[in-house]
Order: structure tokens, then C-alpha cells, then sequence
């Protein structure tokens, strides 16, 4: 699978866990009813039927994943944009848009082009000019109507070290990993950080605000069963506005919520649908300073 693939079906995938749950709930229950059968007639079957159950087809709402990162050590100026459309539940393909004007402007008004490269949906920009506290509005059009969505670039902390402990886990027994910062006094901040490695097939993600330790060091960590000496851990570490902390927070409540529940209908972004407000899109609008690194279990 290529980079870019990976980046579509990892961040969005919640959106068709959260837009399906409503279809699948007879699904996990017909599903439970099944295993139990399965336990009874286990010394007289040895397979099972397979049970495809007929979801309602969604719209094909545009699928947006926007985020400027501007990563520590470098100028800032690659950048990429990545557009989709949502699909049916059985499809294992990313229906990707082509196609598309993609622009990014400053509040100074210099405009920021972005090309659509060879990968179908895939928009880059290469004289990206990143500066901390300016506002940014995006603007795309596609197959007749505009989207518009703007925030401002926020800046993060340095990671001042990184620790290793063996006591991680639910259960304490888990090696876990954490890396430290310095959170800004008097102002309010809020953190995002992902992980990827091979011991996971998404990758995690962590949420944190300087709520109770403003001015203070603070730490975000992760854990896994199976990690062992010589995994890696790919870390990227960024601040956030507190709009996207909030959204992020909505979608990952839903995607661990109870398949049994009633998860919010559509988790909405920051997109605006200025030529048909009825057809919004998914996703939001971001910029970050960061840092990304790597970090080996020993």
C-alpha cells in the first residue's frame, strides 16, 4: 500500500465506522446470536455461512483531509491535500476526486496554489509560506460548487525527552513510551498526537489539553501488548485550535462508542459549502507547527 493510500484509509476511516454504526447495529447483534450457535454445533460443523446484509447506500459526500503541518526542521513548503468521497460499506476502494481547484490564501492575500499530482486526489504545493498566528482560508471547487474553510496556524512546544517505562498498559505490564514538553503560561492550549507502528493497523490517537497543568510539563504517552525491544513508534506531535480539538474529540468518542448506541448523525467540520450549504463536506481545515520523530523500544 503506498503512503498516500494509507494516510486516506487511516484518518477517515471513522467516518464510515461512525455513518454505518446505525445500518450495523442488527448486524452485531445477528452476529452475536450466531457465535453462540456456533459454540453448540461446534463437534458437528466446522464452517459458517456468510451473511451479507443489505446497508442503505449514503451519499457521496466530499471527504476532505487538509492539514498544513509545518514539521520542525524543515521550511514548510510541501505541502498536500487529499480529496475523496465517501462510499458504499462494502468498498475497499478510496474513491478519489479529480479534478478539483485547490487554493490556500493569508490573510495577506497571497495565494497558494495546489497542483493535483499523479496520484488521483492528491493536491501538493510546493511555496507553502507557514507563519505562526496567521489566518488561512481554503478554498476548493468541485464539479461546480465551492468549499471554503478558515483557521489559524498554531504553534507547539518542543519535546524536551522522551522516557520508557515497562509498567504501561491497563494492567501495568505493557512497555509504554512518553515524551515530555513545556505547556505555554497563561494562555489556553491544546495538543494532538498520532502514533504509528507495526504492532497497530490505524494509527492511535491522543487528545490532551492544558487544563489542569497550564505553565506546567506536561506528557503524552502510548502503550501496546506487543510491543517489544526493537519496535519502532513513528510520533508526530502538534498544537491545535480548541475548534479542532473539539471535533477530533466528537469522532473519536463515536469510533469507540457502543456499537449498540446512538452516535451522532454527522460529525461536521469547519467546510463550508458556500454554492449548496445542504451538500457539506466531511472533514477539517488545519494548520499546525509540529514535530515528528521516531522512537525505538528497547
Amino acid at each position: 500500500m503506498k503512503p498516500e493510500d494509507y494516510r486516506f484509509s487511516a484518518f477517515y476511516l471513522v467516518f464510515l465506522i461512525i455513518l454505518s454504526f446505525n445500518s450495523m447495529k442488527f448486524l452485531h447483534k445477528k452476529y452475536i446470536l450466531q457465535c453462540f450457535a456456533l459454540l453448540l454445533l461446534a463437534s458437528t460443523a466446522s464452517c459458517e455461512d456468510v451473511i451479507d446484509v443489505d446497508l442503505d447506500q449514503g451519499e457521496a459526500r466530499l471527504v476532505v483531509d487538509a492539514e498544513i503541518l509545518w514539521l520542525s526542521g524543515t521550511s514548510g513548503d510541501n505541502q498536500s491535500i487529499y480529496l475523496s468521497r465517501l462510499t458504499d460499506y462494502y468498498n475497499t476502494e478510496t474513491t478519489r476526486v479529480s479534478g478539483a481547484i485547490v487554493s490556500i490564501q493569508n490573510q495577506d492575500e497571497e495565494l497558494f496554489y495546489f497542483t493535483e499530482s499523479e496520484t488521483a486526489g492528491t493536491y501538493t504545493c510546493t511555496n507553502f509560506d507557514p507563519e505562526i498566528g496567521t489566518e488561512y482560508t481554503l478554498n476548493i471547487i468541485v464539479d461546480g460548487e465551492e468549499y471554503t474553510a478558515t483557521e489559524t496556524l498554531v504553534a507547539s512546544p518542543e519535546v524536551t525527552r522522551i522516557e520508557q517505562y515497562e509498567d504501561g498498559g491497563f494492567l501495568g505490564e505493557d512497555k509504554e513510551v512518553r515524551f515530555y514538553y513545556d505547556d505555554p503560561e497563561d494562555e489556553t492550549n491544546f495538543y494532538l498526537a498520532d502514533f504509528q507502528s507495526d504492532v497497530l493497523n490505524f494509527p492511535e490517537y491522543d487528545l490532551s489539553s492544558d487544563d489542569f497543568f497550564n505553565g506546567n510539563e506536561m506528557y503524552q504517552n502510548f502503550s501496546h501488548e506487543d510491543l517489544e525491544p526493537g519496535s519502532d513508534i513513528d510520533i508526530t506531535f502538534r498544537a491545535v485550535s480548541e475548534q479542532f480539538h473539539d471535533y477530533m474529540e466528537l469522532i473519536l468518542e463515536s469510533a469507540v462508542a457502543n456499537p449498540f448506541g446512538t452516535p451522532p448523525a454527522n460529525v461536521r467540520g469547519n467546510l463550508v459549502n458556500e454554492t449548496n450549504p445542504d451538500n457539506f463536506a466531511f472533514g477539517y481545515f488545519r494548520l499546525s507547527q509540529g514535530i515528528r520523530f521516531r522512537y525505538t523500544i528497547q
